[in-house]
């Protein structure tokens, strides 16, 4: 008799929470290679032909592919194959591969696969992660054209024999977007990150994930194995042993009972036990997650990130089109306040539309407010379309990246010019509308003084400034241990930024990372911050544990917490005061932003 197989825990990138136990399906590499073959002049139009129909065949099944994306959960992801149709409709790449097939009289298959390798490799050797990934949208299409052509048919996981956890080298957009949700327990790929569109749909689709394994995986995994995937924190484990399956069904089962009790709690004021009272708001993407904010408790929107409305759009949504976005968000708030943010590009959010051109340092580069001093048409119709949607709720502006008081004045003039250019059209708007200014660049906390008496609120973007300050790209999982958000450094900009904006009477809320992770609240709650703003999951135990704490207790903690000699040190204390006063929410797994 063989001994029982021993567990195994393979390490990768957190790409969607939640935790699923389950048997592998193992999906195999289908890449194929076309051999080269000479063919007759008389065969060259037949050739051709069947590319042309196998284009088209493609094409449709992108199509089809979109519509039922856009059912399941928005139009916004399943514009994600939009990249995918333009590399079809790519006449200039097209006329080349045919040409290259007359002029060389090579099977067009071969012709195809040669030309779009030379892309693959092209893109692939691109320093910055986004355009790298990008190939991946390159290999998705060649491949599905290869199978119409060749007339193999292909496989979407659509029917699984029962629920499985898939694990495969990557997970194409189409390969996720055929997933069978009722039965596709989760999935785990040896390469990904978390800003693949594969991993950005997971999240949308609330299939638990995780990616980047370095481990090939593929081979020491088979069909029918037993495992445990931990969306949280980024754990595959094989083989696991009776008590770790019990510890994760545990784990589960509390899981799910927390969350059903913490909305329960979604009217209760988010206040201390000695009655301080702090705003929990929702960061949100697109107007269909507000349903999500408001069955959370959110108190309005703290950040909306209009970027999105450009991620794999071919082309820049006029003043008109983003108006209709803005204005039905503002009505739909029923009172409660929404931030939209001017367009946040540049960095490890790249558009191509806007910024095509790689940047030898993008993260200090030609990033956010600062691509639109070559773009000032584009900033200017953003801020007219924000600035109309005020006639229909209470909208704030907020411009992101700012590193100078001279830029704060630029962008005031602009909005100055705005309402000035809508009062002589009869136009209406909000005249007291808000304009506030994200702080996270450390230039920008140093002044803080300065800039509180240009602008009616802050915004404390936690993640850049982590980067920033402590000079650590914060998508670099090599130097991943200096991003450290309790580190005293950041506390003591944190609370700079803060005593600023209260000498000024101006509101300062955080819509970074730290705003929804607990361990942080009693830090952010004891420096006085007024609106913490995050994902709308993140709300409740967020909620529970403010209505835990003691302002004076929370006081405390900062005062050592900036004394202290290291980020450790500072989490230490503050996962002690919790675990006193709410030990359910430092027991819960993957409850951060």
């Amino acid at each position: 008799m063989a001994p029982p197989a021993k567990e195994s825990v393979f390490h990768g990138i957190p790409a969607s929470p939640g935790i699923a136990i389950g048997t592998v399906l193992i999906l195999a590499k289908n890449e194929f290679s076309v051999e080269q073959r000479k063919i007759a002049p008389s065969e060259i139009e037949k050739e051709i032909e069947g590319f042309r129909e196998a284009l088209t065949k493609t094409r449709s099944q992108i199509q089809e592919l979109q519509n039922k994306i856009q059912k399941i959960l928005s139009e916004k992801d399943s514009r994600i194959f939009d990249a995918h149709l333009l590399i079809i409709d790519d006449k200039i790449l097209m006329d080349e591969i045919e040409e290259t097939v007359r002029k060389e009289k090579s099977n067009i298959g071969y012709v195809f696969s040669k030309t779009i390798q030379r892309y693959i490799v092209a893109i692939s050797s691109i320093e910055d992660k986004y355009f790298r990934e990008r190939a991946s949208d390159i290999k998705d299409v060649a491949e599905r054209i290869l199978k119409n052509l060749h007339g193999r048919e292909d496989v979407f996981l659509e029917h699984l024999p029962g629920e499985r956890i898939i694990i495969a080298h990557d997970l194409t957009p189409s390969d996720t977007a055929g997933l069978d949700r009722d039965n596709v327990l989760a999935f785990a790929t040896e390469s990904g990150s978390r800003t693949s569109h594969t991993a950005i749909m997971a999240r949308s689709m609330q299939i638990p994930a995780v990616v980047g394994i370095q481990e090939n995986i593929q081979a020491l995994i088979k069909s029918g194995d037993l495992v445990i995937v931990d969306g949280h924190s980024g754990n595959l484990i094989l083989n696991p042993t009776t008590e770790t399956l019990a510890q994760y069904a545990e784990k589960e089962t509390k899981e799910q009972k927390f969350y059903e009790e913490i909305l329960k709690e979604s009217n209760l004021r988010p206040e201390t036990l000695d009655g301080f009272r702090i705003q929990l708001a929702a960061n949100i993407d697109k107007q269909d997650e507000i349903s999500n904010a408001r069955l959370y408790g959110a108190a309005g929107v703290g950040l909306f990130r209009t970027e999105y409305l450009l991620i794999n759009s071919s082309k820049i949504p006029s003043e008109e089109e983003q108006f209709a976005v803005y204005s039905e968000l503002a009505s739909s708030m029923e009172g409660h306040s929404i931030i939209i943010r001017t367009f946040d590009v540049g960095g490890d959010k790249l558009s191509e539309i806007i910024t095509p051109h790689h940047e030898a340092n993008p993260f200090l580069g030609c990033r956010a407010v600062r691509l639109f001093r070559e773009h000032i048409d584009i900033l200017v119709d953003q801020i007219k379309a924000i600035v109309r949607a005020s006639a229909f709720g209470k909208v704030k502006i907020m411009f992101p990246m700012i590193s100078t008081g001279e830029e704060v004045d630029e962008l005031l003039r602009i909005v100055k010019g705005v309402k000035e250019e809508l009062s002589s059209r009869k136009i209406p708007f909000d005249e007291k509308i808000e304009t506030g200014i994200m702080i996270e660049i450390p230039s920008a906390a140093l002044i803080s003084d300065l800039l509180a008496r240009k602008v009616d609120f802050f915004s404390i973007g936690s993640n850049d400034l982590v980067q920033y300050t402590m000079a650590v790209d914060r998508t670099n999982e090599k130097v991943a241990y200096l991003y450290q958000p309790a580190n005293p450094a950041i506390l003591m900009l944190i609370k700079l930024i803060v005593k600023s904006a209260r000498r000024h009477k101006i509101w300062v809320s955080v819509c970074g990372e730290m705003a929804g992770d607990p361990r942080y609240t009693p830090l952010l709650l004891g420096m006085g911050i007024h609106e913490l703003s995050m994902t709308p999951a993140s709300i409740g135990p967020v909620r529970r544990l403010v209505r835990s704490l003691k302002m004076h207790d929370a006081q405390k903690l900062v005062e050592r917490s900036l004394a202290a000699n290291s980020a450790k040190e500072v989490i230490q204390m503050s996962e002690e005061l919790i675990s006193r006063v709410a030990p359910d929410i430092i027991n819960l797994a993957g409850t951060g932003d």
